[in-house]
């Protein structure tokens, strides 16, 4: 029987700066999600009546942590 691959996932769940961005792009309009592309994903970022697709593809894997660079991207851009 094949064994499963164990999966990396980065918690962030508790991260109080990850909890904050994502809290204040909610509230500023700015949403990040998943976009499925043949067996990959693309990023999608909403800003207001805008939306951005990236050009790069991610795994399964990888695009949780992602979503979350961008929105602290979005949050310290926008506070500093």
């Amino acid at each position: 029987m094949a064994k499963r691959k164990k999966r990396v996932v980065e918690d962030l769940n508790n991260h109080e700066e990850s909890l904050k961005a994502f809290s204040w792009c909610i509230r500023n309009d700015i949403r990040a999600y998943p976009v499925p592309s043949g067996g990959r994903y693309q990023i999608a970022v909403e800003s207001g009546l805008e939306t951005l697709i990236s050009p790069q593809t991610y795994s399964k894997e990888e695009w949780a942590s992602k979503i979350w660079e961008i929105y602290r991207h979005y949050y310290n851009k926008n506070n500093k």
